[in-house]
């Protein structure tokens, strides 16, 4: 027994250290805010960044250590004493090995820019079997390696940021999106069971994720429904056998002999993932009229599949469903009704059985409905980043002033356009002066006023871009501050 619980408490340790340990760290660029801002175009970056690829540590599936590549992106702090929360993004579905977050060709990897623009130290893992992992096969879909190579990368990322002597918030905020949605649900449900220490979730949002697996690709692969993404299908299957182990032994069981020389170059690494899915539709369309990945899949597999509920398939499917769960801090599903690769019942379907299992803040949200997968991103994104915004603190000294709690005031609309009205629950003394200042999270200050009547007062937005401000009201006796969002168009 004692043995064991030795056994136990070093494989433990082991597991924690080198979850905390970066390899190497490479700057890839610094950009102004300016330039970040102009990098993005949407939505005005409210801080300049530092951009790292990084190396750390992460376990396989196997438990042996991989080195696995990430990309971590850190909020330039201004002369205001603040400090930033966590963000972590999960990518989607890369088109081939090196379309990851740290790569600098990766578009995706805007998406990472646009959070830590706004004062998140974000980070990216590119996965296990992808970028710089050693892994051959990415473990496509896989719950439980998403979530360790993304929390094991925001681990080591806090180390990082602790030996640069930056100030943290003890916050977590996770997203993603498509197979990212995905895989930061799998953080999200991890990280409730094993939070890491001094960096708790605050809130999730997931969007376009498949979170009832075993629902949707059963649908996706043996239904006679036209899909064109057959690709999809075949990473599921190949890496699920790498996980697993007994899906298969010789390929030709699952596929038939027209698609086997193209998916044998797929997980030889002869092909991407991209060109699989061309190859495949073009050989599906010709053969039998349409992209129907069902006709290339044997009979003898499909027989299984359909008949044998407990077949080794089906259990790896089940395995990696995320619906069954009941979050205990914020969560949200993002998804767009329109969205032709992942479809919206995920969100909803998960949204109703977590909300029936008790689960206090969940809800699916449908940012689109006319928006498909791609016209989704963008909506998503900003629905994102306004739900964590309710709930972020980023510390941020302004005054050397005491807070003042009878300064209290609401505004409207928030989010806003053309203006603010502030309302205030106490009375005031019409003999003193309020500053009122807006200002930027990076303590600059954009508009201010002065008055001594706050009933109702109508502040413009004059010349304000879109972004997340603060409107800070201050007396002799000191101030208080509120957040506020500006959504122009």
């Amino acid at each position: 027994m004692t043995k064991n619980l030795l056994l136990f408490s070093f494989l433990f340790l082991a597991n924690f250290l080198f979850g905390q340990k970066i390899v190497s760290a490479e700057l890839q660029e610094s950009l102004t805010q300016e330039e970040l801002s102009d990098r993005l175009a949407l939505f005005p970056a409210q801080f300049g960044v530092d951009a790292y690829k990084v190396l750390y540590e992460t376990a396989d599936t196997d438990g042996t250590i991989d080195t696995a590549s990430g990309f971590v992106v850190l909020p330039i702090k201004s002369t205001a004493d603040q400090q930033f929360p966590f963000l972590a993004y999960q990518h989607g579905t890369s088109a081939s090995r090196d379309a990851v977050p740290s790569n600098p060709e990766n578009g995706e990897r805007l998406l990472v820019y646009f959070f830590a623009g706004q004062g998140y130290y974000t980070t990216a893992a590119d996965y296990l079997g992808l970028g710089d992992s050693r892994r051959v096969i990415h473990p496509y879909i896989h719950a439980d390696s998403e979530a360790s190579a993304g929390i094991d990368l925001v681990k080591a990322t806090k180390t990082f940021v602790e030996e640069l002597d930056l100030p943290i918030s003890p916050q977590l905020f996770l997203t993603g999106y498509s197979q990212g949605g995905h895989a930061s649900m799998a953080m999200h449900r991890a990280l409730q069971t094993s939070p890491i220490p001094d960096l708790l979730v605050a809130a999730g949002s997931h969007m376009s994720g498949i979170y009832n697996t075993s629902g949707e690709l059963l649908d996706a692969s043996i239904s006679e429904a036209v899909y064109n993404f057959p690709s999809y299908v075949v990473w599921i299957i190949v890496g699920y056998q790498s996980v697993y182990g007994n899906l298969y032994d010789n390929l030709s069981e699952i596929f038939r002999p027209d698609y086997l020389e193209d998916v044998r170059g797929f997980v030889n690494g002869t092909i991407t993932r991209a060109t699989l899915n061309d190859l495949l539709v073009e050989t599906l369309t010709e053969n039998h009229g349409a992209s129907i990945p069902r006709f290339m899949l044997t009979e003898s597999f499909i027989n299984a599949f359909e008949n044998e509920p407990d077949g080794p398939f089906q259990t790896a499917l089940r395995d990696n469903d995320l619906f069954d769960w009941v979050p205990e801090t914020p969560l949200r599903m993002m998804y767009c009704t329109a969205d032709e690769q992942v479809d919206f019942t995920n969100a909803t379907f998960t949204d109703s059985l977590m909300n029936a299992n008790g689960a206090a803040d969940v809800a699916s949200v449908d940012v689109n409905t006319e928006a498909d997968h791609g016209g989704c991103v963008i909506p998503a994104s900003l629905a994102t980043l306004i739900f964590f915004e309710g709930f972020a603190e980023r510390p941020l000294i302004l005054s050397t002033q005491r807070v003042d709690i009878s300064l209290q005031f609401s505004l409207q609309p928030n989010p806003a356009k053309d203006y603010l009205t502030l309302s205030f629950d106490n009375t005031f003394s019409p003999n003193q002066d309020y500053q009122l200042r807006l200002v930027g999270m990076n303590g600059q200050i954009l508009q201010s006023a002065v008055t001594n009547n706050l009933q109702n007062f109508y502040f413009p937005l004059n010349d304000i871009s879109s972004g997340v401000y603060l409107m800070q009201i201050q007396t002799d006796n000191g101030f208080w501050t509120e957040k506020v969002v500006v959504r122009r168009g």
